[in-house]
């Protein structure tokens, strides 16, 4: 039997955005000939320390993300979430440490783990690390302004990016004001055990499909019991869409949008449970 991947506490398709007050500013890109190498850092987690979390089968499943991909990019690191909180976490040494497994110390971050909105404030969601009842919340992240400037965050996590009580901006406005390009992930619950999914997301990257497409393909057509989500941010509506359909490459040279040059927010959900 499956395991749920936990959640603390339609249609296949369907979109949902929302416009937050900014200044609409023009995206300018760089040449593809110009754009550097992207490099890859997994973080994965299948056990909890003294089991306070249920155990998750995602080594398999991570494990084969990266067979693929270091094929094309280099994969810098392969950890698990020990200790891993301040890593994740704006403003520490940990987090554009590449030998840290720092989140901001490569382009395309990885991680599977318990995701969580919080119980007793759904403006917050976060990210379950081994260490006894340690939670990573977004509110303390600010991704892509140190480092290496991380461009995508991709995490097989339930909940995380939930987006139907229109509170995403705000549980994701403080990653995404650090200049984070794109952020895939889940709208409500995903499943462990299907080791398919992120190979075929590692394959679909490889093959030059968009990032989102890549994501909600793999997740969803692997399991359609999964709730896969892609969201992202533009200067305004259109750039906001736009910049939704990038591939890994065109993501490495698209210009970051950081505080007030965020101007809206937009995500697609894939997937019958709650938006």
């Amino acid at each position: 039997m499956k395991s749920i991947v936990l959640s603390f506490s339609g249609s296949a398709l369907r979109n949902a955005l929302i416009v937050v007050a900014g200044i609409a500013m023009l995206t300018t890109f760089t040449s593809p000939a110009m754009a550097a190498t992207p490099h890859f850092g997994v973080r994965c987690q299948d056990t909890f320390q003294y089991t306070w979390a249920p155990s998750l089968d995602l080594d398999t499943a991570c494990s084969d993300f990266i067979n693929v991909i270091q094929g094309t990019w280099p994969v810098d690191f392969y950890f698990n979430l020990h200790g891993a909180q301040t890593a994740l976490y704006s403003g520490t040494p940990a987090e554009p440490c590449n030998s840290c497994g720092g989140v901001d110390s490569v382009d395309v971050f990885v991680m599977s783990t318990h995701g969580t909105i919080a119980s007793n404030d759904h403006h917050y969601t976060g990210y379950a690390m081994w260490d006894n009842k340690t939670i990573a919340w977004t509110s303390s992240m600010r991704l892509g302004d140190s480092g290496r400037q991380v461009k995508v965050l991709a995490t097989y996590s339930c909940d995380t990016l939930k987006n139907g009580d229109g509170l995403l901006p705000s549980r994701w406005g403080s990653v995404f004001a650090g200049g984070l390009k794109l952020a895939v992930g889940a709208h409500d619950l995903l499943w462990d055990g299907d080791e398919s999914s992120m190979q075929d997301f590692a394959s679909n990257l490889v093959s030059g499909m968009s990032i989102g497409s890549s994501w909600l393909n793999a997740v969803y057509n692997d399991n359609n019991s999964n709730n896969p989500t892609v969201a992202n941010t533009g200067a305004d509506k259109a750039d906001c869409w736009s910049r939704q359909g990038v591939t890994v490459g065109q993501a490495m040279s698209e210009s970051p949008l950081r505080d007030s040059k965020v101007g809206y927010y937009c995500w697609t959900n894939w997937g019958s449970g709650p938006d």
